[in-house]
């Protein structure tokens, strides 16, 4: 389906994440200088991803209900781009798999998997959680990383993707819905990414030792939910799995909190987009809410449903929940059908048992502080081992946006640690307020080999070599 984008020139929030991530890689490029890397081999024959229906890849076979999650039903090469028109010059494939939906019934989702170019063999494999907040198919990962489509470009976190890949790191980036892109459906996000680490272990061309392999998870935003739903889930739903440490980038743990926090911001539009796609989930939240509703909001609700974030936020820049609905947002949430349906999306009832690393901006207007201070005051009192990083940057713009790439030098630090260990935090819990995640130390390591990667991605040269 193709998206119309708004007139408006100011950047929604997820373009300013992505604008600063390609902003950081230009300078660093620059930098660090660009010659003397070796050239990429050529791709195995690509194939594009197609919207909609035309593609049918995304089709399980018939009878696939009777395998087991993580199998495998269908795979292909494909060329995977960090940027528009900028592919990165590795092996990829995608892989459509057998997984589990939140009532425990055979679904079925797609990964895109990677490893650096002409290579195979044991190493680790890190799973990328992108935030594409959206019920549309045209805007999960496995299509905005391959299909080319102007409208929906690659998700910024295929950045963070070539900076494992140029470590030697193989590669997942799932499209957590699964095929039916159920956003922010209970538990449904932490069984996709399971069993795509599951079936990456199982896919031959990645060389990889099975469950053995050392496993890391990490994303920002909607990618901090679906990375918290995988790493809360994991102990029960698939313990075999060598999971060495999981990074939640302000996971958004409640959403009712979110609503209150983000109405009125510049990323206001993400009402829209959380709405629309509970309503799609659920009869019965929908129906609930269509009597608190506006007559123009239904509109808006049903546009953010067919539409990818950049659009949804662009078009509702600064909306407020009083602009959709018809009385205050807090008798809406009390109302039981709806407080229920969000309660159930809520984490913090099961604690993980692998090392954890959360970062969040002290005044993020998507993630509120308070709520990941509780999140992480129950893993903790649970026995988990996390290290909790609280950027007290100044509040501006959006410091949900300008943490996705301040945090990004303790998250490769951390990662680098828990790849190399079974211990990346000392133990216990630790919590530490710091000025900026900018200065904090963390990016001083990280910036030459952060450099190198993105100006190999810039300048099509092989990553990992």
């Amino acid at each position: 389906m193709t998206n119309n984008h708004a007139a408006d020139t100011r950047l929604p929030v997820s373009s300013l994440v992505r604008l600063s991530a390609l902003s950081g890689a230009l300078v660093l490029a620059g930098a660090l200088g660009v010659v003397g890397f070796p050239a990429a081999s050529a791709d195995p024959e690509p194939v594009a991803a197609q919207s909609g229906s035309a593609d049918t890849f995304y089709d399980p076979p018939a009878g696939y209900e009777s395998t087991t999650p993580g199998t495998i039903l269908a795979s292909r090469p494909v060329r995977a781009d960090a940027l528009p028109s900028v592919s990165l010059a590795v092996s990829a494939w995608q892989l459509l798999y057998r997984t589990t939906d939140s009532d425990g019934h055979p679904y079925a989702a797609v990964t895109t998997v990677m490893i650096p170019d002409g290579q195979s063999g044991p190493r680790p494999l890190l799973s990328v959680q992108a935030a594409y907040d959206s019920i549309q198919r045209s805007c999960m990962p496995s299509y905005e990383m391959t299909a080319g489509d102007p409208a929906s470009p690659p998700p910024s976190e295929a950045l963070q993707a070539a900076i494992a890949l140029d470590r030697g790191w193989a590669v997942s980036i799932p499209d957590p819905g699964g095929i039916d892109n159920r956003f922010l459906t209970p538990r449904v996000m932490g069984y996709t990414v399971l069993d795509g680490i599951r079936a990456a272990e199982n896919f031959s061309p990645l060389g990889l030792e099975g469950a053995a392999t050392r496993t890391a998870l990490t994303g920002y935003s909607g990618g901090g939910i679906g990375t918290s739903w995988a790493a809360e889930v994991q102990p029960s739903y698939a313990p075999e799995l060598n999971v060495v440490g999981a990074v939640l980038g302000a996971p958004i743990p409640d959403l009712a909190a979110a609503m209150r926090t983000v109405s009125g911001r510049i990323s206001g539009g993400l009402i829209a987009v959380g709405v629309a796609s509970l309503m799609y989930d659920s009869p019965e939240f929908s129906a609930a809410l269509d009597r608190y509703l506006k007559p123009g909001a239904r509109a808006i609700l049903a546009d953010a449903g067919r539409a990818c974030v950049n659009t949804t936020v662009a078009k509702n820049l600064f909306i407020t929940t009083s602009d959709l609905l018809t009385v205050p947002l807090d008798q809406v949430l009390a109302d039981p059908v709806i407080h229920a349906v969000i309660a159930e999306r809520s984490r913090g009832t099961a604690t993980p048992t692998t090392p954890m690393y959360v970062v969040n901006a002290v005044n993020d207007e998507v993630s509120p502080i308070a709520a990941v201070d509780n999140l992480v005051a129950r893993y903790c009192a649970d026995g988990a081992s996390v290290s909790y990083v609280r950027d007290d940057m100044p509040d501006v713009i959006s410091d949900h946006s300008i943490e996705a790439l301040a945090s990004l030098g303790g998250t490769f630090a951390w990662l680098d640690r828990a790849m190399a260990s079974d211990q990346p935090n000392p133990p216990g819990c630790h919590t530490a307020t710091v000025p900026s995640t900018f200065t904090d130390g963390s990016w001083s390591s990280q910036i030459p080999q952060v450099a190198q990667g993105l100006a190999r991605v810039l300048m099509s040269q092989a990553l990992g070599q």
